[in-house]
Order: C-alpha cells, then sequence, then structure tokens
C-alpha cells in the first residue's frame, strides 16, 4: 500500500533535520507514518531523537529544544521506554543498534548536581517506585524498626502540599538521620535535623517531622528566594554554613540514589 504524502509541516520539518544524520532511518521512519494524529508526531520525534545520536551536532540541538519545550520533554525522558522507536530504529541499523542506544542516552541525561537539583520541583516516579528506592537503601536493625520504612506515600503527600520535591525531602531525611538509625530519628521521630530553641525538635510521629521539613524548605524557598540544594546548604537555613560542602555532598548522594 502506497502511504500519502505527510502534510504535516512539523513531521516534514523534523524529516529534513535528520537528513544528515541518517537516511535509512528517515526512509524506515516515513514508511511507519501513515497518519498526522498526535501520537504519530510522537514517533516522530522519538526517532529523531534517536537518529541524533549518530551525529552530535543535532543531538545537541535536540536537547536544547526539548528543554526549552516543556511539552515536548517527556519525549526526551522516557524516550527510551518507547519499544515502538527503538525498534525502527532497530530495523534500520541492524547490530548498531545498542551503540547508538547507549551513545544517545549518555549525551541526553542531564547531570544531577546539586546546582541544578530544585527544592520546589516534583517527581515523575510513582509511590511505589519510590518507595522501593527508599527501602533499599534504609538500614535495617534487629528489633528495631526504622522509622522512614514505607514512608515514600507521606514524602509524596507533603511535598504536594507544600510544593516540595519529595526526592529532595527523602534525601535530606536520608542524611540528617543516617538513614534512619540516628538517636534522634528513633526516640524523637526527627528524620530531618531540625532544630527547635530547645535543641533538637521532638514529634509526634514522622509524618510530622516530614511535613515541618516540607514547610522549612517552603518558607525559605519564599522569603529568601533559596531554589537549589546548592543554595540551601550554602545559605546557612538548613545547616551550619561551616558544614556546608559536607552536608550538600552528603543529600546529593541521596537524591541520586533516589533518581535513578
Amino acid at each position: 500500500m502506497k502511504i500519502p504524502h505527510i502534510q504535516n509541516p512539523q513531521i516534514n520539518r523534523a524529516v529534513k533535520s535528520t537528513l544528515v544524520s541518517g537516511r535509512k532511518v528517515i526512509r524506515s521512519t516515513k514508511n511507519h507514518i501513515k497518519q498526522t494524529a498526535p501520537e504519530s508526531r510522537r514517533l516522530m520525534m522519538d526517532v529523531l531523537f534517536l537518529s541524533g545520536g549518530l551525529n552530535p551536532a543535532p543531538t545537541s540541538k535536540l536537547t536544547s529544544f526539548l528543554t526549552a519545550a516543556p511539552k515536548l520533554a517527556p519525549l526526551g525522558s522516557d524516550l527510551f521506554e518507547h519499544k515502538t522507536a527503538v525498534k525502527l530504529v532497530k530495523d534500520c541499523i541492524g547490530s548498531n543498534t545498542n551503540y547508538l542506544v547507549k551513545r544517545t542516552t549518555s549525551k541526553v541525561k542531564a547531570k544531577i548536581s546539586a546546582k541544578n537539583t530544585l527544592l520546589m520541583d516534583t517527581t515523575s516516579k510513582t509511590p511505589e517506585e519510590l518507595n522501593e528506592l527508599l527501602n533499599s537503601i534504609l538500614i535495617k536493625r534487629k528489633n528495631v524498626k526504622n522509622p522512614i520504612l514505607n514512608k515514600a506515600h507521606v514524602f509524596i503527600a507533603k511535598g504536594r502540599q507544600y510544593g516540595v520535591n519529595p526526592v529532595v525531602l527523602m534525601a535530606i531525611s536520608m542524611s540528617e538521620s543516617a538513614r534512619g538509625t540516628s538517636v534522634a530519628a528513633i526516640k524523637k521521630n526527627n528524620i530531618g535535623g531540625l532544630i527547635g530553641s530547645k535543641g533538637l525538635m521532638r514529634f509526634e510521629n514522622v509524618d510530622d517531622c516530614i511535613e515541618k521539613m516540607a514547610q522549612t524548605i517552603a518558607k525559605h524557598h519564599n522569603k529568601s528566594n533559596i531554589n537549589t540544594i546548592l543554595e540551601l546548604g550554602h545559605s546557612g537555613k538548613y545547616c551550619n554554613k561551616n558544614a556546608a560542602e559536607e552536608w550538600i555532598k552528603n543529600v546529593m548522594f541521596y537524591v541520586r540514589k533516589l533518581s535513578t
């Protein structure tokens, strides 16, 4: 069956921009796109993104384009979960597929740093995924229940309530409580290292502590325009300025663990 000419200008521009990178990918893409519905445009962008790995220049341009276009950002973030696009490229370049996918992801994946980890953000992970990640790095002791165990849903709920990134809340609690084993965490339900006028604060339960952490971060963000882990550490608002570098390093260790 002959496929009709594609009229959508966005798809045509995308096809033209891949000419330098991989003519086989373009031919296969044209043969597979049969309509101009949103799903077809998504497919086109998937293949375009993959084909960009054949040439560093288009890959760089595509990364910048996707970053600047929030509505299209998910195409890059979950690209390699789309089996269709990967299959198309495999049909085009055969045994080189795995190399291309690995090369493209290494270029596109943004480095997680204290400078770009936003305090007021969301996460794309489900409560189940975060809970599994959280539990996997907690320290388990015999006869002592870890107070952070299975608390991902609380971090997500309190994070959503105050607009705070739940991964940031988790990472700070992991660092401040020594992965749920500190005396303050076990005896005072204080997993955030929160200090009041009388020293370490005591909470009725861990959920209350998580809420207080979210309130504290949101307050510093709103009043002092603190936006990232780096800024929060050096501000002295959550940790001592003298310990800022070590605090940031520890928190970011857990941010990366919870973002894999």
